[in-house]
């Protein structure tokens, strides 16, 4: 499900980017693909492997599909297995560190011509690659906010700074992604989410520990279960668009708020490892999934806002696609949104006070 594929454990990365750095360096840049096969890295329970036989049918290529349900098996995946990657389904928050390690092959849009379906808001560059010279979207854009039952939420929110309000005692389920967490919270409090101003940091997690009072589970990643049991009434965490998925009568029973301060956007990319000799064919399949009726198949099966126009996609999806609220929303979302890519100094300092605001009480569920 796309609630897979978001933020986990971001200090982790910075230390295996570094590693990984160090493995190209000493194994060299060689490849294990063979022949017309080609080993790509995906999130697990994202796409369609019906897509991935039809290529196979239509070209004659055997993919080698390794599934992943965090950023740091990806890592350890292209560290252990000497980066022997043709493709990578890279999140946007890490696409700079693996630039700046020059890790990754620059991409010829030309032999992309699928991407003219892409819509136009969502077809934009992560930071640290804003041309897009490495990267090709492969999803729409997901976002971090608040969402709550509208039968027992007992308050209206409009800002992050209203889950501390203490009548959600108790009744407040949150992600603990840090960046997420103090990305929020800084921008509710007028500053700019990448900060690594120490001062603001603490007001932000000041914040945090107020609103913390009211929480009743932090979940690693996903709030879906708290919120379908009743066991919450409020969740700061990416999950509207599983919770329109899972049932329509969702539809009606539960609300994403666009709150006034904006909120974090996350995409997922397509990325050619610079270790890879098969860039020529590994663009060949990005564009083969980008045709809209290949890329169909894996919303049918796992639903979700279509990153190309409806005019393309429709017909493959059908009218009533279209009518889950959690679509119409995310074009709306996508002007308040930011992006925060992976920042050592921030991370740092972030680490400090999160280590203190979740100290030995916090609860926990997966």
């Amino acid at each position: 499900m796309l609630k897979k594929r978001f933020w986990k454990r971001i200090t982790a990365l910075v230390t295996a980017v570094v590693l990984l750095t160090a493995t190209l360096a000493g194994c060299g840049t060689q490849s294990s693909s063979k022949g017309d096969d080609l080993n790509i890295i995906v999130w697990s329970g994202t796409w369609s492997e019906q897509m991935f036989k039809d290529y196979e049918k239509e070209t004659g290529t055997h993919v080698n599909v390794t599934y992943i349900d965090n950023t740091d098996t990806l890592m350890s995946k292209l560290i252990q297995g000497n980066a022997d990657y043709d493709l990578i389904d890279l999140e946007s928050a890490y696409v700079q560190p693996f630039i700046k390690n020059d890790l990754l092959a620059k991409v010829d849009h030309k032999k992309i011509t699928n991407e003219k379906y892409i819509i136009s808001d969502f077809n934009k560059g992560a930071p640290g690659d804003e041309k897009m010279q490495y990267t090709v979207a492969d999803m729409a854009p997901g976002y971090t906010t608040v969402v709550y039952n509208k039968e027992t939420c007992p308050v209206k929110i409009t800002s992050f700074k209203d889950l501390a309000n203490p009548a959600l005692k108790g009744q407040v389920a949150m992600v603990n992604s840090t960046i997420s967490l103090y990305g929020e919270a800084l921008t509710a409090l007028g500053y700019k989410p990448n900060s690594t101003n120490k001062k603001e940091i603490k007001e932000a997690n000041d914040l945090l520990r107020s609103i913390k009072g009211n929480v009743k589970a932090f979940v690693g990643e996903s709030a879906v279960s708290q919120l379908e049991n009743g066991e919450c009434s409020v969740a700061f965490c990416w999950d509207y668009p599983t919770l329109c998925n899972d049932s329509k009568a969702n539809w009606d029973k539960f609300e994403c708020v666009p709150l006034t301060e904006g909120y974090e956007r996350f995409q997922q990319y397509w990325a050619i490892p610079k270790s890879s000799k098969k860039k020529a064919e590994a663009q060949k399949l990005i564009n083969f999934i980008l045709s809209p009726k290949e890329l169909a198949k894996t919303y049918k099966e796992y639903g979700g806002t279509p990153l190309e126009e409806k005019s393309a996609m429709e017909k493959y999806l059908g009218a009533d696609y279209y009518n889950n609220p959690s679509i119409s929303l995310a074009e709306q979302m996508e002007s308040k949104s930011w992006c925060v890519p992976v920042n050592d100094k921030q991370i740092n300092i972030m680490d400090t006070y999160y280590t203190d605001l979740m100290g030995d009480k916090a609860k926990s569920s997966n």
